[in-house]
């Protein structure tokens, strides 16, 4: 995630959305069948848990959809997914493409687009997409375990630097990512190579018996929120839209640590979705 002062905010008319919704579910179900095929486990996650839980669907005005899963499960997706060539979807992820800045993934649409302003700076496009997230072991020392959440903090905020200039920021904060731009390039630094250098250092704390875990890539804005891995341990199931989903045990707490109380709608000026600079179809 770019952090969010780079979002611009707006809003949809109400058939473009929904539409958007319906694609994005489309996305999720093959998504989900590929899972099952495999013997994968996903969790709904961030505002599409929310929305599970609170309206068995998308947030009305939302219009993305995240999934998470731990990194066993997402690696063995992303070689299964890259290894079957599949002609509808593209999966965008660091292995796939060199300029890719994010330590999520997506699973897009091929042929359409949901751009942002900074596209043209790197060599792939945004199609209509799903996010997934990713869970890795955080250290039970409280020292390590503040040294891991900093140097992967400082990790996302470089991958990001190392590709684009972002120029609707703040002065101080625009000079500081420019800056770090520049360096970069000038040592010829690439996100592949960050990237790399970041899961290699995960593995020093990958550890199945860990108590906490963590989304890395929410580090782009701030440090991560850091969960209970026993609040993954079990699956539920829920309704989303016309289909089932899977939903983390724990999902009352992971959502009161993301958005408090969680059941209380936001006021309607608060209820804000991410318009893009392009947003295509393509033949869907």
């Amino acid at each position: 995630m770019i952090c969010s002062d780079i979002l611009k905010y707006n809003e949809y008319d109400n058939k473009t959305l929904k539409h958007l919704q319906n694609l994005e579910l489309m996305i999720l179900k093959d998504f989900i069948k590929i899972c099952e095929a495999n013997n994968l486990t996903y969790y709904m996650y961030a505002g599409s848990l929310l929305g599970a839980v609170r309206h068995n669907g998308f947030i009305p005005w939302d219009d993305d959809l995240d999934v998470i899963m731990f990194r066993e499960d997402f690696e063995k997706f992303k070689k299964i997914f890259i290894s079957s060539q599949n002609d509808k979807y593209e999966l965008l992820a660091n292995e796939t493409h060199n300029d890719y800045f994010h330590l999520l993934a997506k699973l897009m649409i091929k042929d359409t687009k949901f751009e942002e302003s900074w596209v043209n700076q790197v060599d792939f496009h945004i199609g209509i997409n799903m996010d997934i997230f990713v869970l890795d072991d955080l250290s039970e020392s409280n020292f390590k375990r503040n040294y891991q959440l900093k140097k992967c903090f400082l990790y996302n905020k470089l991958l990001i630097m190392s590709k684009i200039k972002l120029d609707d920021l703040p002065f101080i904060t625009k000079l500081i990512t420019h800056t770090g731009y520049y360096i970069l390039n000038l040592f010829r630094i690439k996100p592949s190579t960050l990237n790399k250098r970041c899961l290699n250092f995960l593995k020093k704390y990958k550890n199945s018996n860990s108590e906490f875990v963590f989304d890395i890539s929410a580090t782009a804005e701030e440090y991560p929120q850091i969960f209970q891995r026993n609040d993954f341990k079990e699956v539920e199931r829920i309704k989303f839209e016309d289909i089932e989903v899977n939903i983390p045990q724990g999902y009352d707490n992971i959502l009161k640590s993301l958005y408090g109380d969680y059941m209380q709608l936001p006021p309607e000026e608060k209820r804000y979705n991410h318009i893009t600079e392009t947003l295509d179809f393509g033949k869907y």
